[in-house]
């Protein structure tokens, strides 16, 4: 099959990388309505339970180091492939779990075993495509991986309230099946045999170099802005909706509409991305979920932040990530060079500390019991993120 704009002629089945990319979105869009639930069924605190999140995203971010340059050692197919059987094997671990210990050491596994699926699923677009199809490619994963959520939040409340929390824990064992399975029968081996890896003891320089990138840095912290926020409200949002008087089916078909308006973010940038370029479509995005989270601030401090009023700008806080991520992930790599395997893994390092440490904040500084202040961080976060976007658009002009 010849694809335009693709490197080689035959191109990878993309709805194989799509499932790998929303990995991460798995482990937390189904588990995270059922976190009240979590934590009364475990008797544990809210600090507690938020760690089954904040573990699954640390080893998101540390497995996504160690899979980006692995894969360039080894092949991206064989790190996608025993990475997702991680997941898997992980997953079951989790949903047989008995204490909250039990069930954090499988999340952390978990959470390595998702890493390298979204890391093998970026950088294999970047390997595959020329850089503007990239773009169009890469979004079109987004688009899609933006449906697993949408159908993970609404889905896993419902499982919540119908079966308990290890409902959700199973649907996840369900998707990584299914990723490995694909990867295993359908996916082939995309890493260029002529570019020679970096040897062992060069990774961390390789590292250091990236974080020295400017042009890396700025993408890639834009990327990470907006999706901490965004797994951050899917810690604390539950505990607001609860307050509110919703059940977790509720909160999961509420916040559904983020996804819902990341798959149409997504959309839009796939369609207008390659004419407006990169970095102009992220800053459009940028300054999106800036006056987005502003609206929502002012609702909260005046406390008249609804269910629907919430919901409708959650959707275009949605829209604003379709825009930022998957333009500022293409920038983010391609401003690596040789590098891409080290750059995709460290992208999603940087995006997944971010989150981690952005919700874990969030619930110790008390955002699960006061909405405004949860709301707050989250719009430094954002503003932080534009700033990112103005500076990247300013490197690329002068470059």
């Amino acid at each position: 099959m010849t694809v335009e704009g693709a490197k080689t002629s035959l191109a990878p089945p993309i709805w194989v990388l799509a499932m790998a990319v929303s990995a991460a979105n798995v482990g937390i869009s189904v588990l995270s309505p059922a976190i009240p639930q979590m934590r009364d069924d475990l008797m544990v605190t809210s600090d507690e339970a938020q760690l089954v999140l904040s573990a699954f995203l640390i080893m998101l971010g540390v497995g996504q180091l160690i899979a980006g340059s692995l894969s360039d050692r080894i092949g991206r197919r064989p790190v996608l492939v025993y990475g997702s059987l991680l997941f898997v094997l992980s997953g079951l671990g989790a949903l047989f779990s008995t204490s909250i210990e039990m069930l954090i050491a499988m999340r952390i596994f978990q959470g390595l075993g998702a890493a390298t699926c979204m890391a093998m699923g970026r950088v294999i677009i970047s390997d595959s495509f020329q850089r503007a199809e990239a773009g169009r490619q890469m979004s079109t994963i987004t688009m899609f991986q933006s449906i697993v959520p949408l159908l993970g939040f609404a889905f896993g409340g419902m499982l919540a309230d119908l079966v308990g929390w290890r409902g959700s824990v199973g649907l996840m064992v369900v998707t990584a099946a299914i990723v490995f399975t694909g990867a295993s029968l359908l996916l082939a081996e995309s890493r260029d045999p002529s570019i020679k890896p970096v040897p062992a003891s060069r990774i961390i320089f390789v590292y250091g170099q990236l974080l020295a990138t400017p042009l890396f840095i700025t993408n890639a912290m834009m990327a990470a802005t907006v999706t901490a926020v965004f797994f951050a409200m899917g810690g604390f949002l539950p505990y607001e909706f609860k307050r509110l008087g919703s059940s977790a089916f509720e909160f999961g078909l509420y916040f559904s509409a983020t996804p819902l308006g990341y798959m149409c973010g997504n959309s839009l940038s796939r369609s207008f991305g390659p004419r407006l370029g990169l970095d102009r479509a992220a800053l459009i995005g940028s300054v999106f979920s800036v006056a987005t989270v502003s609206v929502l601030l002012v609702l909260a401090l005046g406390g008249i932040a609804t269910e629907p009023a919430i919901s409708a700008l959650l959707f275009c806080y949605g829209v604003a990530n379709g825009l930022i991520v998957a333009n500022s992930l293409v920038g983010a790599i391609r401003a690596a060079g040789p590098h891409s395997g080290a750059a995709t893994g460290l992208c999603g390092a940087l995006q997944m500390a971010c989150s981690a440490g952005l919700g874990s904040l969030v619930i110790w500084l008390g955002g699960d019991a006061d909405f405004r202040l949860a709301i707050g961080i989250c719009w430094v976060m954002t503003a932080v993120g534009l700033m990112c976007s103005l500076e990247a658009m300013r490197r690329r002009a002068a470059a």
